[in-house]
């Protein structure tokens, strides 16, 4: 059954990256991510920022997230979840809703303007669309083992 979700969330979010009528493929992770980054002009208050970079240096898979692991808020948050949770990897969670300083903060820190947002052994990989991506091509995957490989 969960096998099952995971693929149908998988493949209704492939649309995204499906082939143009030119042939060309939507956005590489790279295009997207550098588009979607917001300025970092809002500032972050140390107290916030050093929160944050605790969270990211002490948890090998940390995903900043609406809810929790047993309880996604969000569809996009719930498809990042179900992602990990197919790897067997006991990773963190951090549920923004609780903690609104982390909710904006966390967008600051990252300069990404949406969560959730995966940070795999201290490097920000992106929200559930890239994890999506990258976990059709197997390089989450890698990164993934690389990372149990630290726990």
């Amino acid at each position: 059954m969960f096998r099952a979700i995971l693929l149908l969330a998988l493949a209704c979010s492939a649309l995204a990256f499906a082939p143009s009528s030119s042939g060309a493929v939507a956005r590489s992770r790279h295009d997207e991510r550098t588009s979607l980054r917001m300025s970092d002009e809002a500032g972050l208050p140390p107290v916030t920022k050093e929160r944050i970079q605790t969270l990211v240096d002490e948890n090998p898979v940390l995903l900043f997230m609406k809810g929790s692991k047993l309880f996604p808020q969000c569809g996009f948050s719930n498809t990042a979840c179900q992602i990990l949770q197919s790897y067997g990897i006991d990773f963190e969670s951090v549920d923004v809703l609780a903690d609104e300083d982390i909710r904006q903060g966390v967008k600051v820190f990252s300069q990404w303007p949406t969560i959730p947002q995966l940070y795999v052994c201290g490097e920000f990989i992106g929200g559930s669309d890239i994890m999506i991506e990258m976990y059709q091509s197997g390089e989450l995957g890698e990164m993934i083992e690389k990372a149990k490989a630290e726990m």
